[in-house]
């Protein structure tokens, strides 16, 4: 009886690690994907927004004209770069009678009792960017609280929200700058170097406390069979 009870403690608890692991692989290897997309589509050269698809590929460079709306600007709040807390600026884009939503890179605020400057030096601009769909797993919990007052922290990218916010139609996705340019701020690539490795050492991790259980597992049972 006693044998039973500890294959049913330990043996759980080992397939739990083990599939743990298996997942962590598993989140690695889609990260891997994306990161390789990310970086080969950023090797090809911009194409011009007017010659865009509706809905074009996830970090599709392209190159954009339009008119900046600068007094109805959006600060994406708890961003963090070089270890330290900040905004990435969002700036609508009107294009064509549509909106476009910029990411106009990181900006630093020593401060929360002020919001930062985020003037823009010239309203009509050719941008380089690439396309970028803000999913699901960016949304944060709670929804964002709008108010009058301008310019906006936001905690998601929520586009429809932000279509009824402006009253125009807005695109699906951002353009994120990927170079320093006129009214840019830190460039930060969204994604990071190398991000399956995390999971691996994760994956390892799991891994490990599997084989530790197992070994603990035929400790106790070979000492319960030395003592019958």
């Amino acid at each position: 009886m006693t044998k039973t009870i500890k294959l049913l403690f330990f043996l759980p608890l080992i397939m739990i690690c083990v599939f743990l692991g298996f997942w962590q692989i598993d989140r690695g290897n889609e990260k891997q994907v994306i990161y390789t997309a990310f970086t080969d589509k950023l090797k090809n050269s911009p194409i011009d927004y007017k010659y865009l698809e509706e809905y074009p590929d996830q970090f599709t460079r392209t190159i954009i004209n339009g008119r900046y709306i600068t007094d109805k600007q959006f600060l994406l709040d708890n961003k963090v770069f070089e270890k330290r807390a900040g905004y990435e600026v969002i700036t609508p884009l009107v294009v064509n009678e549509k909106i476009i939503l910029i990411n106009r890179g990181w900006l630093y605020n020593n401060s929360r009792q002020f919001l930062p400057n985020i003037s823009i030096k010239s309203t009509t601009e050719s941008i380089a960017g690439y396309v970028y769909y803000y999913n699901d797993n960016f949304y944060d919990l709670a929804d964002d609280s709008y108010t009058s007052s301008w310019p906006l922290i936001i905690q998601n990218i929520e586009i429809q929200k932000i279509a009824e916010l402006l009253q125009m139609d807005v695109e699906p996705y951002v353009i994120i700058m990927n170079q320093k340019q006129v009214n840019s701020y830190d460039i930060q690539n969204i994604i990071s170097e190398n991000p399956e490795l995390k999971h691996y050492m994760y994956a390892g991790q799991w891994f490990l406390f599997s084989i530790i259980g197992f070994i603990f597992m035929v400790i106790l049972m070979r000492k319960e069979n030395s003592n019958e």
